[in-house]
């Protein structure tokens, strides 16, 4: 044999021997691989079932927001018609309390006798005006005279 056989099968030799090593130690890289595989779909799995309780709780929370608008609507629609049963109120209030002004008499100190009127016509009167009061009317004029005693 020749020298370069010798130097080629010596280097040959050495990189098989080179190459058994490191397929060994790529043997040991795959089991961990493998082992580590299983935890990876262990967490797969959870966090499957986390989107899966998250989209659940994104539905129920979706539902509740709709509930919740609708009845917030309904108390929207509710707090308009009081504003408008108020501003009619308002509108009353003001041309009473011009009614008044107009009546009242020009020098403060001034009494001026108010005729009485009869008993029948009295409850006539009070019974009219009960009758074309809304409830909120009749509210406001409870708490106006709640508050004045």
């Amino acid at each position: 044999m020749s020298d370069l056989q010798i130097c080629i099968e010596v280097t040959l030799s050495f990189l098989l021997v080179l190459s058994i090593f490191y397929s060994l130690h790529l043997a040991r890289a795959l089991s961990v691989l493998k082992r580590d595989r299983n935890d990876i779909n262990t967490l797969i799995k959870t966090l499957e079932r986390s989107t899966d309780e998250a989209r659940r709780g994104i539905d129920h929370l979706r539902l509740t927001t709709e509930m919740v608008e609708r009845q917030l609507g309904k108390t929207v629609g509710q707090g308009k018609t009081l504003r408008q049963e108020l501003a009619t109120l308002c509108e009353r209030g003001e041309a009473l309390a011009d009614q008044i002004e107009h009546y009242r008499p020009a020098v403060r100190g001034q009494v001026v006798a108010t005729p009485k009127a009869s008993p029948d016509l009295r409850e006539r009167r009070e019974e009219s005006v009960r009758s074309s009061r809304s409830e909120a009317e009749r509210e406001l004029i409870r708490a106006l005279k709640l508050q004045r005693a």
